[in-house]
């Protein structure tokens, strides 16, 4: 440990929460409200700000409260973003929802706490402003004590939203200044690492179950074996990650074989950012200065058995092959009924392209579901879309395309509507439960209620997060319904995949013949039919 020596490499110079009562779900009531003005806010907290517990949820609630409490305002949400950064606008479900509502007439007014929080790009702060501005709506910055509608505020707004993009500027590069000088010192930033632990002196202590495993893929890829092989000879054994999970894949495998902290050393600054906007990571390939730590600790593997199995990955780089990801309508809303795990497309090359479920790819110890074809996906979807709206050939496209188009137009009004209507129950369950608190009363009732409530939201989140990803699908399918005609049997011309898709939120595979169709109602259609054998969907 004391004779570790620091070796520096010189540069070589060559992932929403939308609570709100939809503006004019109910006709009678919106005329009512004429009057007054539609207030939102928008929120937004940092990954690290989200370690403080309640940090989103107390914004909300100030900001619900506050739009409430003013008689002359229309409380029209209040939309946020949880650990997203203020640079990287299309990452920002929240908030870009929040703009299409507000240029579709929803929204009068929005309350920000700072320009920060809008946005740290100049560009986009001045353009999302200029297009809130052309048509009538105002944003207000609390921090900074302006308002838009202020023509004045112009150049203040400009002069500030700079500085907010130079103080992301200035964060990013100190975060780095701070990392460059633990590295120059040999300090080591490293998280948990298979077959280690880091005691409170920071001295790295050997897991010895954990490392018995590291070991045995070193002798195994050195004995020949490659790491499809050596992840499924790790399932079949029963060997646990980190996780408590046997799922062992090439990935998994490759970490442990590339690694050269295992062999004593350590390589720092391997990853790097380029660019404070997007906070996109890469591989440090000489842009930045890396740092090279021998000796560090005591390794798990020998040195000279570290760099055969580096000899052999690079004389067999086929090993490091691992595909083009090509993203689909279909991609990660195909789920497996037996484990929960997606399905993956492979074979676009061949014959036929099918789908196979990411466990069972693992092994088939880990699921024994059976690939699909991708033509099968497109049959049985399209089966269910018709027996969703009984197509058939009576069907009055007419009254159909309207129907379609009712639905498409009105369904992030119906999904508002329920997460907003949770939220209220699951603040009536709060209030309740802390007044029966402070009168010494038994809250075991009340508290069951309330995590209950709390339980459908956490289930509702990940379809609600699905079906916000998914404007762009909807958006596509209700232009081409404009486009139809009404001729004779117009809607079979577009009755595709991608069309079809914008009511989708999953599909889960009971077998290659059997299918639950989950639509963006929350409905479910079951399409296909049993099968004899193991994998029927119904064992």
């Amino acid at each position: 440990m004391n004779h570790a020596r620091v070796q520096e490499i010189p540069v070589q110079r060559s992932s929403v929460t939308v609570i709100n009562q939809p503006v004019g779900w109910n006709d009678a009531i919106a005329k009512q409200r004429t009057k007054k003005l539609k207030v939102a806010s928008y929120c937004r907290v940092s990954s690290e700000e989200e370690l403080q517990l309640g940090s989103l949820e107390n914004q909300i609630i100030h900001y619900t409260n506050y739009i409430r409490s003013n008689p002359d305002w229309y409380y029209a949400g209040v939309y946020s973003d949880k650990g997203k950064s203020g640079t990287d606008m299309s990452k920002r479900i929240g908030f870009n929802r929040m703009i299409r509502n507000a240029m579709n007439g929803e929204i009068d007014l929005i309350i920000c706490k700072s320009i920060s929080r809008f946005a740290r790009n100049v560009v986009d702060t001045m353009d999302i402003v200029r297009q809130l501005t052309e048509k009538g709506i105002h944003v207000i910055f609390e921090k900074e004590r302006l308002n838009t509608k202020d023509m004045t505020s112009s150049l203040l707004i400009k002069i500030l939203a700079t500085f907010a993009e130079e103080e992301s500027r200035a964060t990013s590069e100190n975060i780095d200044w701070a990392y460059t000088k633990r590295f120059e010192r040999g300090e080591v930033v490293a998280g948990q690492l298979f077959g280690y632990e880091v005691n409170k002196d920071k001295e790295w202590i050997i897991v010895e179950k954990e490392a018995e495993i590291v070991r045995e893929a070193y002798d195994l890829f050195i004995n020949g074996y490659n790491m499809t092989e050596i992840a499924r000879h790790f399932i079949r054994r029963g060997y646990k990650k980190r996780s408590g999970e046997i799922d062992w894949d090439n990935n998994n495998i490759r970490s442990i074989l590339t690694n050269e902290r295992y062999a004593g050393d350590v390589l720092s600054r391997k990853t790097c950012t380029l660019d404070f906007r997007t906070h996109k990571t890469v591989i440090n390939r000489g842009h930045k200065p890396q740092y090279y730590i021998e000796d560090h600790h005591e390794g798990i593997v020998s040195k000279e058995d570290y760099e055969k199995v580096q000899e052999i990955l690079r004389d067999n780089k086929s090993d490091f092959n691992r595909g083009d990801y090509e993203k689909t309508p279909f991609s990660s809303r195909v789920i497996c009924a037996c484990c929960g795990k997606n399905f993956h497309r492979f074979g676009k090359n061949l014959e036929k392209t099918m789908w196979r479920c990411s466990s069972n790819k693992k092994s088939e110890m880990l699921c024994e579901a059976d690939p699909i074809e991708e033509d099968q996906i497109e049959k049985l979807l399209k089966e269910g879309f018709e027996k969703r709206y009984n197509i058939n050939q009576r069907t009055n496209d007419g009254l159909l395309i309207k129907q379609l188009t009712k639905e498409l137009s009105n369904a992030e009004a119906v999904r508002e509507r329920e997460q907003n209507l949770l939220r209220v129950e699951l603040e009536k369950c709060l209030i309740a439960e802390n007044k029966a608190i402070l009168q010494n009363l038994d809250t075991e009732d009340l508290k069951e209620k309330r995590q209950e409530i709390e339980k459908q939201i956490a289930t509702k989140a990940k379809l609600w997060e699905d079906f916000d990803r998914d404007y762009e699908f909807r958006e596509a399918s209700l232009n081409r319904l404009k486009e139809l005609k009404g001729s004779d049997k117009a809607i079979n011309k577009i009755l595709d995949i991608s069309f079809m898709r914008a009511w989708v939120i999953h599909i889960i595979v009971e077998s290659p013949f059997l299918f639950t169709i989950k639509w963006i109602d929350g409905k479910e259609t079951v399409v296909g039919k049993f099968r004899g054998g193991h994998h029927d969907g119904r064992k």
